[in-house]
């Protein structure tokens, strides 16, 4: 049975149960969705919830959970109601918990803290929805259920941060001459939605965690705490996978989360750590803060002592107010999505959890220790092939849902 700080029983429902008798035709689908919106870690907070069409605003609704296995639906009959939909989770075995009330927005969620026991890692669950129309004697059912298993999360040595979900201004309007150089394609600015939290790596890849997990290092600049490089979009591929796989066995992998590159709007989502400027650090990036070549803003730039034309160990500037070090050079990072000879334009109305799949190349992203400061501004985006190492990329991964 479930943990009783997780689950409690709801006798309200105990009659949609006893009343499972006489087998229905698979009924169309509801309009009714199950996400999960953050992912269920333990000591942390997971979140869920249910999309409903309009007409289901004044329903009265509770999620029901049980354990799996169980296969496939069933369907559901009760006395007195007209049911839509099929069961997906397992009647003998259920139990629900928050319950309330549709409102008009289209949308309901619910948060849930999961106790720091490690004795719940790998614990599953299954959970739907359940809404009734009481006075046209209606019961809905979502046309899905969420598939859960309890993860432990990204050990502390991974040096992972929780970024929350979130809404930015995503792209540049900044003069196309000096300092900036900005480019056609990092406009128009536009409204991003990131829907679901997610990790980020606090640092570049080093070489010692690469040489750790891939058993060998390319790095033109021999060191175990600098970054990883140069490294192809398909390597850093490779690395992601295989980070996956070992996590995954070690149970810290949430349900629908992966180990990956971030998509270039989870990237200036990031670098950007709520920031509305060139740089996460202000109007201009000076040599003290951060590792790269030539300071555009001024036209010249002041010796930094921790440069030395190379790579710089991870860490070596302060971090944006998110805790993210070196979004500004050191190395080029890849990101997940394609694109053609260049980026395309952005679209103008707002998006959500945007990713451009198709395209010969590859999108690049923050500088590098050799760039100028125009290109390693938050929206600058750069391409290369899967396979080049042009810009001499690096990795940053992310913990996050699959695409």
């Amino acid at each position: 049975s479930y943990p009783s700080p997780i689950l409690m029983r709801n006798p309200l429902l105990v009659c949609v149960w006893a009343a499972l008798a006489a087998p229905l035709l698979l009924a169309q689908g509801t309009g009714r969705t199950m996400q999960l919106l953050a992912p269920a870690v333990l000591g942390q907070t997971a979140s869920f919830g249910v999309s409903h069409p309009a007409s289901a605003a004044g329903n009265l609704y509770a999620f029901l959970w049980c354990m799996p296995p169980f296969a496939g639906t069933m369907p559901l009959s009760v006395p007195g109601f007209t049911v839509q939909g099929t069961l997906r989770v397992d009647p003998a075995n259920s139990v629900s918990a928050f319950t309330g009330v549709f409102g008009p927005g289209g949308s309901v969620a619910h948060t849930l803290s999961i106790p720091s026991d490690p004795s719940f890692v790998g614990m599953p669950w299954d959970l739907q929805s359940i809404d009734l129309a009481m006075g046209a004697g209606v019961l809905s059912l979502s046309d899905n259920e969420l598939e859960i298993v309890l993860a432990g999360g990204p050990p502390a040595h991974r040096n992972m941060v929780l970024i929350p979900a979130g809404t930015f201004q995503m792209g540049s309007n900044a003069t196309t001459g000096a300092p900036y150089y900005s480019l056609a394609w990092e406009r128009p600015v536009h409204q991003v939605t990131i829907t679901r939290p997610f990790w980020m790596g606090r640092y570049e890849v080093t070489q010692a965690e690469f040489q750790a997990l891939m058993g060998y290092n390319p790095s033109a600049f021999p060191d175990p705490q600098r970054p990883v490089e140069p490294i192809s979009w398909s390597v850093a591929m490779l690395y992601c996978q295989a980070l996956t796989a070992q996590e995954q066995a070690a149970g810290r992998l949430p349900s629908g989360y992966v180990y990956r590159l971030p998509t270039e709007a989870e990237w200036e989502y990031c670098c950007r750590a709520g920031t509305t400027t060139e740089f996460h650090v202000g109007a201009s990036l000076s040599c003290g803060q951060a590792n790269f070549y030539d300071e555009n803003a001024n036209q010249f730039c002041v010796p930094d002592p921790t440069w030395g034309g190379r790579t710089s160990a991870v860490g070596s500037h302060a971090p944006n107010a998110w805790g993210l070090y070196d979004m500004h050079g050191n190395v080029w990072e890849w990101c997940l999505d394609s694109a053609g000879f260049s980026p395309v334009n952005y679209p103008a109305g707002p998006v959500s959890d945007p990713y451009v799949a198709s395209g010969i190349f590859r999108i690049i992203r923050g500088g590098g220790w050799f760039s100028r400061s125009s290109v390693c501004r938050s929206a600058y985006r750069a391409v290369d092939g899967p396979t080049g190492i042009y810009y001499l990329g690096g990795i940053r991964v992310v913990c996050a849902p699959i695409r």
